[in-house]
């Protein structure tokens, strides 16, 4: 903004401020001025918040009141002052409820009000060559004299129902349609996904390795490459308790805390303790039975929603392997996302894991991006 001679229109944090005045001449006069962006995409946290963007005050104070999620809000300052020609936002599936559908209404309605064309829908990733199930909100825009991109046929069978947002007077939306009863490929399954590789302890931290074992389904295949040395089939280690309760749980699917004994175990400096977590039983109730904590993949079913921090009291509580006791690997993960072994991933287990969660899975993205191009070609092509 302050090539364009806006800064007094900016509104931004310090430590951004502090970036900004790093970049040298150089680097300023390559970044785009407003009308020569092509695309915008991005994932917005939605944290609430007290502040937002100065833009949005064209809505009423009683509406602004009630939507407080600054991220969203200055994700979409971003299109407001660069007018691309695209843009896609994506979120958490409860992005369409949150704060009673206030901050979905207002994303859309300022959208709109930039002159934009909107289409909104929520995708299971698992119906586009995931073994995962993983719902998100898209939000695609295309300016007037564009066309609008579609969106991706779901290809594999996927057990899930129609996903619908309910719109105003009760009226229901669905993007797609469920493949739960057919679709033409078959569901991948956690054996498609991470059968071929090699055993490792809980935590384990040799950071390369042999495969050992060559690919069998076509997934693995696909997945590994032209790869011939294995990376990131790493686990976070567990204390002593929960490796004791992760060996105590049974190795068939559906296992979880509730298949535990009531026993008492003596750990290594002599502590007696409970092997079932104490609160688990007395707030079960409350809770759908906890179901899931401490619980083992199913070979022949699919992965729960990746997250950023897998552990078996988390809130996703299915993270143990189908037969080893340890909770699943960096590259598992990956792969459950739909990430090429070639991916390269920063930092410690705890960064990498965290990458994996918050990403959308490649397959899903290369969907909507294929959307993207056929919206761009024809758009070339009239």
């Amino acid at each position: 903004m302050e090539k364009c001679g806006d800064i007094d229109d900016c509104i931004s944090t310090s430590e951004a401020a502090e970036l900004a005045a790093k970049l040298d001449e150089k680097e300023i006069s390559s970044l785009p001025m407003p009308g020569q962006v092509d695309f915008i995409n991005g994932g917005p946290p939605c944290q609430v918040s007290l502040a937002g963007f100065s833009g949005m005050n064209r809505f009423s104070q009683s509406s602004w009141s009630k939507v407080q999620c600054e991220m969203i809000l200055a994700f979409l300052s971003f299109a407001d002052y660069f007018r691309p020609r695209y843009f896609l936002l994506e979120n958490v599936r409860n992005f369409v409820s949150f704060n009673k559908g206030q901050t979905f209404r207002l994303t859309l309605a300022s959208l709109l009000e930039m002159g934009y064309q909107v289409r909104f829908g929520i995708l299971e990733a698992g119906a586009f060559g995931v073994s995962q199930s993983r719902k998100r909100a898209f939000i695609w825009a295309a300016c007037p004299d564009h066309v609008l991109p579609e969106w991706p046929e779901p290809m594999h069978v996927f057990s899930a129902p129609e996903l619908k947002i309910t719109l105003s007077e009760g009226v229901q939306y669905a993007a797609v349609r469920s493949t739960a009863n057919g679709a033409p490929l078959r569901a991948i399954t956690v054996k498609d996904t991470i059968g071929d590789l090699p055993a490792v302890g809980n935590g384990a931290s040799k950071g390369n390795m042999e495969y050992q074992n060559d690919p069998v389904s076509w997934f693995q295949r696909k997945i590994r490459g032209e790869m011939v040395v294995l990376t990131d089939h790493i686990s976070k280690e567990m204390n002593e308790l929960n490796l004791i309760r992760c060996k105590k749980i049974p190795k068939r699917p559906g296992a979880d805390w509730r298949d535990l004994p009531e026993e008492k175990v003596t750990l290594s400096n002599g502590q007696v303790v409970d092997l079932i977590p104490w609160c688990l039983p007395n707030t079960a109730k409350r809770h759908n039975q906890w179901k899931g904590l401490f619980g083992r993949l199913d070979w022949q079913g699919n992965f729960p929603t990746s997250i950023t921090d897998p552990q078996p009291m988390g809130k996703v509580g299915m993270c143990f392997h189908p037969d080893q006791d340890r909770i699943l690997t960096v590259r598992e993960c990956a792969r459950s996302q739909g990430f090429p072994d070639s991916y390269k991933f920063s930092g410690n287990i705890i960064h990498k894991h965290r990458q994996i969660g918050n990403a959308v899975p490649p397959p899903l993205a290369f969907a909507l991006g294929r959307k993207l191009k056929e919206a761009v070609n024809s758009k070339s092509s009239t």
